[in-house]
């Protein structure tokens, strides 16, 4: 898409130095159109996102006694994470040895419900603790430390639908710090 506009960039460009004002006009109007026609298409793209995640959803509501008590805190420093991509909205860090890298959850919280991807980890993310990513520090500040309820939707990037080999019934037990 980006080639297609900076060729319809170039196009004005020709236009613009041998045409009068309504052949510009027209230009302008084409110019319009292409990007109504990008938007539409990033949005038809969202409209499947939200599909899935609704689909998500729906699982999860079907399944809401099978949920697991964890801790969870907030954070806001960006940063790569353990999976190698940039910290975003959407990732939280976990304990590897309960949810692996790469796992879909669900979290219900009465501030930060939706759907995560386990992304990274972190020195004090042990045992059923998650650690949300959240851009603003005095958001993260005031989420502060608090019960959550999760629900694994995918064990790891593979789609796993097995548990880790050192989760015996559900999730692991917490551990010690």
């Amino acid at each position: 898409m980006l080639v297609a506009f900076f060729a319809m960039v170039s196009l004005i460009r020709k236009i613009l130095e041998c045409a009068s004002v309504p052949v510009v006009m027209i230009a302008f109007i084409c110019l319009l159109i292409y990007v109504h026609y990008c938007e539409s298409v990033r949005i038809a793209e969202d409209i499947k996102t939200l599909e899935e995640a609704a689909f998500f959803r729906a699982q999860i509501a079907l399944e809401a006694e099978n949920m697991e008590n964890f801790k969870a805190t907030a954070y806001c420093v960006t940063g790569i994470t353990k999976s190698g991509v940039p910290v975003a909205p959407g990732q939280v860090a976990a304990d590897p040895r309960v949810i692996p890298l790469g796992s879909m959850i669900y979290v219900e919280s009465p501030l930060m419900s939706g759907l995560y991807q386990v992304t990274d980890t972190g020195r004090l993310i042990k045992g059923k603790i998650i650690d949300i990513f959240i851009p603003s520090y005095r958001k993260s500040i005031e989420f502060g430390r608090r019960d959550v309820r999760i629900k694994v939707l995918r064990y790891g990037y593979e789609g796993e639908s097995e548990p880790p080999k050192t989760l015996k019934s559900g999730l692991a037990t917490e551990t010690k710090m």
